[in-house]
């Protein structure tokens, strides 16, 4: 079974590639905030990806899980860029959709 730390590794890996890829701009202000979000979240993101891997959490409550913390993402290095609430939402959801699939390849 995978551990978290191979799963965080991984999600460093694509978290730097949707901040290349989707957000190339501001990619910096991408990987600082996304590494922030993570940092805040990482006892539920280890809680749950060993639930999702046990088969004790399905991928639809995982997904349903992460996005409830989305709130909790302050974002502060995109909006001293003066990013819109559109664009801001954009990132977190897109944030989100990045730590999905990094769990679901990584536990499934």
């Amino acid at each position: 079974m995978t551990n978290f730390k191979t799963f965080s590794q991984k999600l460093d890996t694509e978290l730097s590639e949707f901040a290349a890829y989707s957000w190339a701009q501001y990619k910096t202000e991408v990987i600082k905030d996304g590494k922030n979000f993570l940092t805040k979240s990482k006892e539920d993101l280890e809680r749950w990806s060993k639930l999702l891997a046990n088969g004790d959490l399905t991928p639809d409550d995982f997904e349903w899980l992460l996005a409830g913390k989305k709130d909790i993402a302050e974002l502060t290095s995109l909006k001293r860029k003066g990013l819109s609430k559109v664009a801001l939402d954009r990132f977190a959801n897109g944030l989100i959709d990045t730590i999905v699939a990094t769990a679901f390849k990584t536990y499934l």
